[in-house]
């Protein structure tokens, strides 16, 4: 692993680790060009790890430069990297520690891109490398954990280009590593982030809240001079998610503890009415937004109790969404932090092993044991 030493140390620095050896491999390259058409600055690093399918063999490290005049910036090859798969935990781990070595700075942004599936699929949450693997949440924070990051070290933001990823769930399962996440709760286009414009944000030496917020609203503005609706991005302060986490736990208990068939009805009146996402598809319905169902808990359950903790939930998930962003119709009652809650008894039995893993779910255990009771025989 080759360091780069003797340069400064910046007040912000970006590592977008593109796992393009798939379909995305050409969208990629183009984000690529979006950030060489700004550059960095005297206060911005940054560094990029691309794996395409067919444009190179292996992997490569590019250095995006600072703007030469009128022909824009430059990505400067550091390092040719033997074929990798991008969904190992080891190839993650170890650019984001040759990035910390290399571009010394205050701040810094990791942004994971990809396609993204939240938590639950087979075996492409995100990351995935089509002659490879891929990264589910405890595997990508063990990449995060063993690149050095942890409670004392912390990502200012982490960033998922990818779809689906702005859950309750992902977000706390990242609590230790990184201060804000910023993603979308609803498919993203292939054009992902404006890379252009999220570094020259970064040059006015934001606070990691303000970039947060104003990486949301370029995209937002971005799809919307496009029109190109149905898209959502969110900041989520990973901190905060352990009071959403546990009060929905405390929820999910109280529904258990009802039990009746007047409970399970008023249930499934929420679950058939909230915000969901990819309704499209239909892939990934079983994503809904959380604060869209806590109002139709109060709503509906017709126990005071309920109502009273379903509002203590939205309460902690106002508090922990620093900043959302939507455009579009189908998304009209997104608010930025989706959570589980599968329609269907076969999807939730798939994925139930896997959502247990995560670290909020684990730790409060209350909407487990609701799920269990909703979809019992």
């Amino acid at each position: 692993m080759r360091i780069r030493n003797g340069l400064s140390r910046k007040t912000w620095a970006m590592q977008a680790y593109i796992a393009g050896d798939n379909n995305l491999s050409d969208s990629g390259l183009e984000d690529i060009d979006e950030m060489c058409q700004v550059g960095v600055s005297k206060d911005v690093h940054a560094a990029v790890e691309i794996d395409t399918y067919g444009e190179h063999t292996g992997s490569i490290r590019y250095e995006i430069t600072e703007p030469d005049g009128s022909d824009g910036a430059f990505r400067t090859v550091i390092e040719r990297l033997p074929e990798r798969d991008t969904g190992s935990p080891t190839t993650l781990s170890d650019f984001l520690k040759w990035g910390m070595a290399s571009y010394p700075a205050e701040r810094r942004l990791a942004v994971i891109w990809n396609h993204g599936a939240g938590f639950r699929t087979a075996r492409r949450d995100i990351a995935y490398d089509d002659f490879g693997t891929a990264l589910d949440m405890p595997a990508l924070a063990l990449a995060l954990r063993t690149a050095g990051l942890g409670p004392g070290r912390k990502l200012s933001i982490l960033g998922f280009d990818a779809c689906l990823m702005n859950m309750l769930e992902v977000a706390n399962h990242f609590v230790d590593f990184a201060e804000i996440v910023v993603g979308s709760q609803e498919l993203e286009p292939g054009d992902g982030w404006p890379y252009d414009k999220v570094l020259a944000a970064m040059k006015g030496r934001p606070a990691p809240r303000a970039l947060a917020a104003r990486i949301v609203d370029l995209y937002i503005a971005d799809y919307k001079s496009r029109r190109e609706a149905n898209v959502t991005q969110s900041a989520i302060d990973l901190v905060a998610t352990e009071a959403v986490a546990k009060s929905l736990g405390e929820l999910g208990k109280r529904i258990v503890a009802i039990g009746n068939a007047a409970a399970k009805q008023a249930m499934r009146k929420v679950r058939l009415d909230v915000q969901a996402f990819d309704v499209t598809n239909n892939d990934y319905n079983d994503y809904v937004d959380l604060r869209d169902a806590m109002a139709l808990v109060q709503r509906h359950s017709g126990d005071a109790k309920a109502a009273a903790l379903a509002a203590a939930v939205d309460r902690a998930a106002d508090k922990s969404i620093l900043h959302a962003g939507i455009y579009g119709a189908q998304v009209a009652r997104a608010t930025g932090l989706s959570f589980w809650f599968p329609i269907d008894r076969q999807t939730y039995a798939q994925f139930r092993t896997k959502y247990k893993a995560l670290r909020a779910v684990a730790k409060y255990p209350g909407w487990l044991r609701f799920l269990d009771w909703y979809h019992a025989a």
